[in-house]
């Protein structure tokens, strides 16, 4: 903790700098557009949603490599990653599980059916090519069904615009770090197209702790293409294409033991929509998608274990239009899980599970400023049947002041994954988690918009949690977890080349379990206390520089909380030079204080490292 003031110091240090871009004022506003809150389109000033949205220029600036990272700079997440790059990661939104965080690549569910908890680990998905990352907090099952109990993330893949650009990158640094990086963009009268390619090559420390006598240093080798394409038919219909792929291997070790086991990862995404504007009032949007992960293990150099999934998703959305007071969205959501297990273990012939959802939200602006949104959601599922889900929510923003007021109810479930239902350690007839919670906050514009202020108080409650039972070796309806806290974030741009956001999460994630053993313990990896801090600096017109800090509180590896991890700070520094427009020399520092941590229990962590490039754009 000290170290996190530490930081906040640096402020006066940086201000101190003579600074020779042109002095002026900065504001922060509400006025960005978000279309994952409700699906489709909307300021961000008049949602009632806790919402977060990270744009590909903030990304830069910070030197954010992965997904994954930018993810740990988000009020009301945590994170828990089996050792950096690439290890499987776990988000914890709002305290609820990895299973709770519906993960989409521009509005399309992905997930991995054969995984533990069905979801697909994002830690090999790069920044690439990203136009910008929304995150939406609170019960979103309404729009889109299972999963969406603790939040959203929306990953939206860039839009090309005006004449084609193609640049080329490289990167050098510490763990003998390679990192490559091209990519084009473009528009014309009617399409839009952005593509990116990259590699990263790493030898960081051993994923099992070093400490533990693991000296060998584990490799990692990535791959991301990303690409996009937009495409206008006629004046009042349009197409897009998207596809992202990932391909990644890594030393795979066991906790705190050093393993001669390799994990091999491909990760592939594609999704395609058309919309259109039947009239005035009326709007339908057509999504198709497929995401499919191959994850393959070896041990001692043979065959060990090969997982196969593949989620096919398809919706059909309408949106009708009342004049400014009254918009309507109703449609049908189809989803299909596929998926198989091959291993000396045992094998999971192909099994796969549907689930078809009929969904409606209407929300009402009956004078400016206020809106009511009220929805409900079907969701007829092929093994357990059907579950309905609700939501409710309110805002109010008075702009005189720049004070919004918000506040939601919402309902939710999380179907069991393929996994859990179908393998040797699942069980056909386990029933989907419930949910209901709710959440109020406000959102304060201060000195003429320079300053903006956000405090947000939740509540969750989750019955018949899916845990594993040790007595059997299979996953059972047993648990009920409450989780509470408050989410803030002070943003402050007090001149056009000085800016600072700051962050801080209380969490209360508690096992409520009857008569269980853990009743009252602490949920693991959830921190009460997480927080964090940006300061960005363009002491030259040219010239940015970014400072980034990353507070996790103590948390517990255990579900009895005995065995307690220790808190940690981390320091990034980024920074970019525009020698010409095009050319630019960029480099950054990670864990700056070379802060020895561990994010999960006996996994190791690298330490200071630095990394240098040049951009040419042409």
């Amino acid at each position: 903790m000290k170290k996190l003031i530490m930081f906040f110091a640096c402020l006066f240090v940086f201000s101190s700098i003579p600074v020779y871009a042109q002095e002026g004022e900065d504001t922060i506003t509400m006025e960005e557009t978000v279309v994952t809150a409700s699906r489709l389109e909307e300021p961000l000033k008049y949602s009632p949603d806790s919402i977060t949205v990270v744009t590909g220029e903030e990304i830069q600036k910070k030197g954010k490599q992965t997904v994954i990272d930018v993810l740990k700079d988000i009020p009301g997440l945590s994170i828990a990653q089996y050792g950096t790059p690439g290890g499987r990661s776990s988000i914890y939104t709002r305290g609820t599980n990895n299973a709770h965080t519906l993960i989409m690549i521009d509005g399309v569910r992905v997930g991995d059916p054969v995984s533990g908890d069905g979801k697909m680990s994002i830690a090999d998905l790069s920044t690439d090519n990203i136009e910008k990352i929304e995150v939406v907090r609170g019960a979103q099952s309404v729009l889109y069904g299972s999963d969406a109990i603790g939040g959203v993330v929306n990953i939206i893949t860039k839009k090309g615009k005006g004449k084609p650009k193609l640049y080329l990158s490289v990167e050098g640094g510490s763990f003998e770090t390679f990192r490559e990086k091209t990519g084009v963009s473009g528009s014309t009268d009617r399409i839009n197209y952005a593509a990116s390619l990259s590699r990263l090559d790493t030898k960081h420390v051993s994923r099992a702790e070093e400490e533990l006598g693991n000296t060998e240093r584990d490799y990692y080798h990535d791959t991301n293409v990303s690409a996009r394409i937009d495409g206008q038919i006629g004046e009042t219909a349009g197409i897009g294409f998207s596809v992202r792929h990932s391909e990644a291997s890594m030393d795979f070790d066991d906790s705190g033991t050093d393993a001669d086991k390799v994990q091999d990862t491909d990760i592939t995404s594609i999704s395609t929509k058309f919309n259109q504007d039947i009239s005035e009032w009326w709007q339908h949007v057509i999504k198709l998608g497929i995401t499919e992960t191959e994850r393959e293990y070896t041990k001692d150099g043979a065959f060990e274990e090969l997982y196969n999934g593949t989620i096919k998703v398809a919706s059909w959305q309408h949106n009708f239009f009342v004049g400014d007071i009254d918009t309507i969205t109703a449609g049908f959501d189809y989803q299909k899980e596929t998926g198989d297990i091959n291993s000396v273990y045992g094998n999971l012939a192909e099994e796969s599970v549907n689930t078809k959802a009929y969904f409606i939200q209407n929300k009402l602006i009956p004078f400016k400023g206020f809106s009511l949104t009220l929805g409900m959601r079907h969701d007829d599922h092929q093994t357990f049947g059907g579950k309905d889900t609700y939501k409710g929510a309110i805002a109010y923003l008075y702009e005189k002041t720049g004070t919004k007021v918000r506040g939601s109810y919402g309902t939710g479930f999380h179907a069991p994954s393929l996994y859990q239902l179908y393998s040797s350690y699942g069980d056909p007839s386990l029933r989907p988690e419930e949910s209901k919670g709710y959440d109020m906050g406000i959102d304060q514009e201060l000195f003429d918009k320079k300053i903006l202020l956000s405090v947000t108080y939740f509540h969750t409650e989750i019955d018949d949690l899916i845990k594993w039972n040790w007595d059997t070796w299979k996953y059972h309806n047993v648990g009920k977890v409450k989780l509470k806290g408050w989410e803030t974030s002070f943003s402050v741009r007090p001149l056009t080349w000085l800016s600072l956001d700051i962050h801080y999460t209380y969490t209360e994630a508690k096992d409520e379990t009857a008569g269980a053993s853990n009743n009252g313990k602490d949920l693991i990896y959830r921190p009460k206390h997480v927080g964090g801090a940006s300061l960005n600096i363009k002491p030259l017109e040219k010239l940015n520089v970014n400072l980034n800090a990353q507070y996790t509180g103590k948390r517990y590896h255990n579900a009895d909380n005995s065995a307690e991890m220790l808190a940690y700070t981390l320091f990034n520094l980024a920074a970019s030079y525009d020698v010409t427009d095009r050319l630019q020399f960029f480099g950054r520092v990670e864990n700056l204080t070379d802060q020895q941590y561990q994010s999960v229990y006996q996994y190791g962590e690298p330490g200071i490292g630095f990394y240098g490039g040049v951009k040419i754009t042409f």
